[in-house]
């Protein structure tokens, strides 16, 4: 299905392009959906075409040979992933699963390249995509190895406010918050585990948990 060109400008990554540059895309380029729970790629898989998150959010995850997983991020609208096959030409160095129902924009490694090779300000925002993603993993490697379970999942909540939600009357909070179950895949514990914290934080006065959100009333100490 071709893209619309408006569709296309709306993305960050490509705000700056000219109309007839956002037409080029929007006839090389391809839009796909995904229902939930769907697998995007899988580690290790050939690296063949980006992705640009136009509705939903997935997970980007790493698997351990018992089925367990690693969540490294959760992405929304607007934001990319697959550049680095891309850019290293070489697998896939994480799974993605839709978490919702998800509509991508697709590039081949051949649109993208060329891109990047004509616009530098593109390069740059990848490089700086990479550059926030890699300082988020030091900051997770560093609230595995440094902060007892409450403490990582006080941080962890925290950053998805930061990325996903923001402040509202004064408090961080976490809209479409994610599982308990996605919550423990990402600070590395069993989900028992995770429900003990929370409920700790929560009798402590440090969260409000709802439904669908989570407000951040104060951080652990």
């Amino acid at each position: 299905m071709r893209m619309d060109k408006r569709a296309i400008k709306s993305v960050p990554l490509f705000s700056d392009l000219t109309d007839p540059e956002l037409g080029h895309l929007a006839v090389s380029g391809s839009r796909r959906k995904f229902p939930a729970k769907n697998v995007v790629f899988q580690e290790g898989e050939p690296g063949e075409v980006l992705l640009i998150i136009l509705s939903g959010k997935v997970k980007v995850l790493l698997s351990g040979k018992n089925g367990q997983e690693f969540i490294l991020a959760l992405l929304g609208p607007g934001n990319f992933f697959g550049e680095m096959a891309i850019l290293e030409s070489a697998p896939r160095s994480a799974s993605v699963i839709t978490a919702e129902p998800c509509e991508f924009l697709l590039l081949s490694q051949k649109d993208v390249t060329a891109l990047l090779k004509k616009h530098p300000t593109i390069a740059l925002k990848i490089l700086k995509n990479l550059s926030q993603r890699l300082r988020k993993t030091n900051e997770h490697i560093r609230s595995l190895v440094m902060f007892d379970i409450y403490g990582r999942v006080s941080r962890c909540l925290l950053n998805l406010a930061e990325t996903q939600g923001g402040r509202a009357n004064g408090q961080f909070l976490v809209p479409n918050r994610p599982s308990f179950q996605e919550l423990a895949n990402m600070v590395g514990c069993s989900r028992e585990t995770l429900s003990r914290a929370i409920k700790a934080l929560k009798d402590n006065g440090c969260l409000t948990v709802t439904r669908n959100t989570i407000y951040i009333n104060k951080v652990w100490e």
